[in-house]
């Protein structure tokens, strides 16, 4: 293993984003090259060309097929056809407001550089927990842009679960996300001890779905309970939980038949005998989620949890969750225009 001192430290800061421009050569503009670095410089571009594409016949078409019944500034249903893009994309015009726009007008992919099929390997990136970071490299993308993108995702996501009601057996309980670093809030130059500097996540799972809820607190009140769990679970379930007294609450408003352990005696049970499995198996699989992004800031966890719901609920298979996300953002007219990290 190799041992670093504090000025090779200081060095290796100092060249950490060398990669950081992909067609960025120390010989570019070099007149003459040597073959060695034609060969290198010819590779690299091929991998560039190969994840930056134009778009191709078949999303040309996919665009030109999106339903158009109004116009996205003024509503008007009154529009005609108005030529093509250089690219082959159907432009239209609103005789109402006399603007000009194409499908993708109003959408997280208007005045796109990119083509929709880059998105695809991204968000199959995210749909297995990659971090962003390595999501950037394996697209071939600046960090900048993938923090752009998902930005974009959380835009259509935004308010995804408000109509997630499950039913059935229901499990539900509450889980902690622990805030950066450099958001905490210390006491004297210390940091209290317990839950103070982390956020209450509620949640709930059952056969037909699931649910993860940001309370924006350290804490579980009886009002936040009341708002977060009553409107995701329905009348009719069966209800098991722990011996958290803001449950109570839940199980009254809702008249439910409920059944409650204590959580410190199940523990010690195998997970076949433990009937807290399946709420324990969710936070399992959510905090893998969050620890895989590092990144996270309270500010947008609920953008996040609203992403881990996307990719735990169904559609299941990868490929039929794009085509769900692709049609999700092209209902939600949403645009963003600006880059900011997330």
């Amino acid at each position: 293993m190799l041992a670093f001192g504090n000025s090779d430290h200081h060095k290796m800061k100092k060249y950490k984003n060398f990669s950081q421009n992909l067609r960025d050569f120390s010989w570019s503009l070099k007149t003459e090259k040597t073959k060695e670095e034609t060969l290198i410089q010819n590779t690299v571009l091929e991998w560039y060309d190969a994840k930056h594409r134009n778009e191709s016949e078949s999303e040309i078409i996919f665009i030109n097929n999106i339903p158009i019944d109004n116009c996205p500034f003024c509503s008007s249903n009154s529009i005609i056809k108005n030529g093509f893009t250089k690219e082959g994309v159907q432009r239209y015009k609103c005789k109402n407001c006399n603007r000009r726009f194409n499908p993708l007008t109003g959408t997280i992919f208007d005045s796109k550089k990119i083509p929709i099929s880059e998105w695809f390997e991204f968000l199959i990136h995210l749909f297995q927990f990659h971090s962003i970071k390595s999501s950037a490299f394996d697209n071939r993308n600046a960090i900048t842009t993938t923090q752009y993108w998902l930005k974009k995702v959380f835009a259509v996501l935004k308010d995804v679960q408000n109509e997630v009601v499950l039913e059935g057996t229901v499990f539900i309980d509450e889980t902690f996300f622990s805030v950066r670093k450099s958001e905490k809030t210390y006491i004297n130059g210390k940091e209290p001890r317990g839950i103070f500097n982390k956020k209450c996540i509620l949640t709930g799972c059952s056969d037909n779905g699931n649910f993860c809820i940001s309370t924006d607190s350290n804490k579980l009140s009886f009002k936040r309970a009341r708002e977060i769990y009553v409107p995701h679970i329905s009348s009719n379930t069966f209800l098991i939980h722990d011996e958290e007294l803001a449950h109570e609450i839940i199980v009254n408003e809702l008249n439910l038949k409920h059944k409650t352990y204590n959580s410190k005696a199940v523990k010690k049970l195998s997970d076949e005998q433990n009937p807290l499995t399946p709420i324990n198996d969710y936070h399992s699989l959510l905090k893998k989620f969050l620890k895989a992004h590092n990144i996270i800031k309270t500010e947008n966890l609920q953008d996040w949890l609203n992403l881990f719901w996307f990719i735990t609920n169904t559609p299941k298979n990868k490929y039929d969750k794009i085509l769900s996300f692709l049609k999700l953002s092209l209902v939600k007219k949403k645009v963003i225009r600006y880059r900011c990290k997330t």
